[in-house]
C-alpha cells in the first residue's frame, strides 16, 4: 500500500468535481456540508483516524486522513436556484459504469473506481454528493453507501420507509438493493407515488431486475450501411434464448452454365458474389462460391421452414430492382428457393428469390441460442459458444429494454402477433 495518494487520485477528484458542471454557481447553500458527516463516520468510512472537517468552499466539506491527506471524505451540496439538475442526473444514472442506489434521497447514483468512489444522491430538486478517495479501503463502494444513508437521513432526504414492502431486498455484491421492474419515475427510484412528468423522459437503467420479466419475443432493427439487418431475440420460460438475424439484399444476377454471379444495388462499386451451380432436380440446385448451399424450391405462398414465422413477417415487401445492363437468368432457376449451408458470415438460412428480369433479393438469416445468466443484479444474455459476445441488459423502457455488448446498445421492443399471412419476396 502507498503511504501517500498518488497525484492522479487528487486530480481524479477534482476532475469529479468539474464533470457536475456546478462550480461556477454552488454558492449560497443554507446547509453547512460539514455538518452531515462527523468525525467518526469519517473514520469508520475511510477505516483510518481523521482531522475535524475543513470547508474548502461554502458547499464543499473535506475530512482528512491524518497520516494520507490523498485518503479523505468529500461532502458537496448543490442546492443553488435555477438549475435543472435533473437532466444532469439522469444522465449520470444511465452511464454504464454507475450503480443504482435505492433508498437514498429520491434517487441516487454510484460511480467507482479503483480508488475514488463518488455517489450523488437528488432530493427535493437539491443534489449532494459524497466522495470517498482511499488506497487502503478494499471496499470503498459499500463504505460510501452506508456513509451516504447516514448523509441522506441528517439532510432530511432518506425515503427508506416509503419502499413498497413487496419489493424485493436482496443485495448485490455492489451494496444495491434489487427492485421490481416496473418502476413509475426514472429518479425517486423506491418511493410508491408516480414522479413528476419531467422525470419520466428517457429509459431507466436497471439496478436489480428478475430475468422473469425478459420473457418473450422482442424485435429490433439496425442499419449498416445500405444493409439493413431485423433482429428477433425470443426468450423462453426456461431462460433459453434464441436470436436470428435476418439480412435483405437485393440485386441482378447472372446466371447461365452453371456459372453465377450476383451484382448487389445501392452500395459503391456494387458488391460481387459469385460461384457455380448444379441443377438436381426441377425443384432443387446446389450452388458454390460466395454461397454453398443447397436449395428448394418454395411454391407460390408458401412459407420457408428454416425461419422464424415472426422474422419472415417483418422483411420487406419484393424490391424492383432496375436491369440496365442485359444479363441471362436460367428459367429452372426462376422462382423463389429456400436454402441452408454457409457464406461469408458463417452458417445461416437462404431464401433466394430470382425474377425472369434477372432482379433478385437474397435474404440471409443467421442464428445463434443462450441462456440467460445474473451478474451482480443484471441479466447477461451468455452465448452458448464461447467465442461470441456475451450481451448486457442495461436499462429499460415502455415495452422493451436496452441492451450493450459494450460496443453497440441495441432498444428491444415486444414484438406483438400481427398478421400472419405470408408474402412473397
Amino acid at each position: 500500500m502507498f503511504s501517500r495518494v498518488p497525484s492522479y487520485i487528487v486530480l481524479a477528484l477534482s476532475v469529479f468535481l468539474l464533470s457536475c458542471e456546478r462550480v461556477a454557481s454552488l454558492f449560497g447553500s443554507k446547509t453547512d456540508p460539514c455538518s452531515l458527516v462527523t468525525v467518526a463516520d469519517a473514520q469508520q468510512a475511510l477505516g483510518e483516524p481523521v482531522e475535524e472537517g475543513t470547508l474548502t468552499e461554502p458547499i464543499t466539506c473535506v475530512f482528512k486522513a491524518h497520516r494520507s491527506d490523498g485518503n479523505a471524505v468529500t461532502i458537496q451540496l448543490d442546492d443553488a436556484a435555477g438549475k435543472d439538475r435533473r437532466a444532469w442526473f439522469n444522465k449520470e444514472r444511465l452511464r454504464r459504469d454507475s450503480h443504482l442506489i435505492p433508498g437514498v434521497g429520491d434517487g441516487a447514483v454510484r460511480v467507482d473506481s479503483s480508488s475514488l468512489s463518488r455517489l450523488t444522491f437528488i432530493h427535493k430538486d437539491q443534489l449532494v454528493t459524497i466522495m470517498l478517495a482511499s488506497t487502503k479501503q478494499k471496499h470503498l463502494g459499500e463504505s460510501l453507501t452506508a456513509l451516504s444513508r447516514t448523509v441522506a437521513e441528517r439532510y432530511g432526504a432518506t425515503v427508506a420507509s416509503t419502499i413498497p414492502l413487496s419489493a424485493s431486498t436482496s443485495t448485490t455484491d455492489h451494496g444495491s438493493t434489487s427492485e421490481p421492474l416496473s418502476r413509475p419515475a426514472p429518479v425517486a427510484l423506491t418511493k410508491t407515488v408516480p414522479a413528476p412528468v419531467s422525470l419520466q423522459d428517457g429509459p431507466t437503467k436497471t439496478s436489480s431486475v428478475d430475468p422473469i420479466s425478459l420473457i418473450g419475443t422482442w424485435h429490433t432493427r439496425i442499419t449498416r450501411g445500405t444493409t439493413h439487418h431485423d433482429l428477433l431475440l425470443v426468450i423462453k420460460p426456461n431462460m433459453e434464448w434464441s436470436l436470428s438475424s435476418m439480412m435483405e439484399f437485393d440485386g441482378v444476377l447472372n446466371a447461365e452454365a452453371g456459372l453465377w454471379s450476383l451484382e448487389r444495388a445501392n452500395t459503391f462499386r456494387g458488391l460481387g458474389w459469385k460461384g457455380t451451380y448444379r441443377k438436381a432436380s426441377s425443384d432443387s440446385f446446389a450452388t458454390t462460391g460466395s454461397v454453398q448451399a443447397s436449395w428448394k424450391r418454395l411454391v407460390t405462398n408458401q412459407n420457408p421452414t428454416r425461419i422464424p414465422p415472426e422474422l419472415w413477417n417483418l422483411r420487406r415487401e419484393a424490391t424492383s430492382v432496375p436491369v440496365f445492363q442485359l444479363k441471362t437468368v436460367d428459367p429452372d432457376l426462376v422462382g423463389q428457393w429456400e436454402g441452408s449451408g454457409t457464406y461469408a458470415g458463417g452458417s445461416a438460412a437462404f431464401v433466394w428469390a430470382i425474377q425472369p428480369s434477372a432482379a433478385t433479393d437474397l435474404l440471409i438469416v443467421d442464428s445463434l441460442k443462450g441462456t440467460v445468466q445474473t451478474k451482480d443484479g443484471l441479466p447477461l444474455l451468455q452465448p452458448k459458444q464461447k467465442k461470441h459476445q456475451r450481451v448486457s441488459v442495461i436499462a429499460f423502457h415502455d415495452h422493451g429494454f436496452t441492451t450493450t455488448d459494450g460496443k453497440t446498445n441495441l432498444r428491444w421492443s415486444q414484438l406483438r402477433p400481427d398478421s400472419t399471412e405470408p408474402r412473397q419476396l
